[in-house]
């Protein structure tokens, strides 16, 4: 047998499910001039699926909007971790620069999906 749901208990259910958003609450008018249109540049790609719309850099943000960790651990474990990707990349270039042709397939990785 078949339990009917009321309208009450959905939206209680539902509610659980709201999104609340944290921080300064701005002004739909705020909001508007906060938001910059930028229309994407001739050699964006429209080929794909799901590619965002083209964002310029804001090189005037200020380090406090950027997140870096809540607190020290984090930080360094962060710093660590983005230290660890630049060696690597780094390593990968010398290595094509050098050595790479004589070792072709040392710093290959394979990607999700292609091997």
């Amino acid at each position: 047998m078949s339990r009917i749901v009321t309208a009450t208990e959905l939206q209680g259910v539902l509610e659980d499910y709201k999104i609340h958003l944290t921080g300064e609450s701005l002004t739909s008018e705020q909001q508007e001039t906060t938001i910059t249109r930028v229309s994407n540049p001739p050699n964006w790609p429209t080929d794909h699926h799901r590619v965002p719309d083209y964002r310029p850099v804001d090189r005037n943000r200020d380090a406090e909007g950027r997140p870096n960790g809540d607190n020290a651990f984090e930080t360094v474990f962060l710093t660590i971790m983005f230290t660890g990707v630049v060696m690597n990349a780094t390593a990968a270039k010398v290595w094509g620069a050098t050595a790479g042709p004589y070792f072709p397939g040392l710093f290959r990785y394979a990607i999700g999906g292609e091997w």
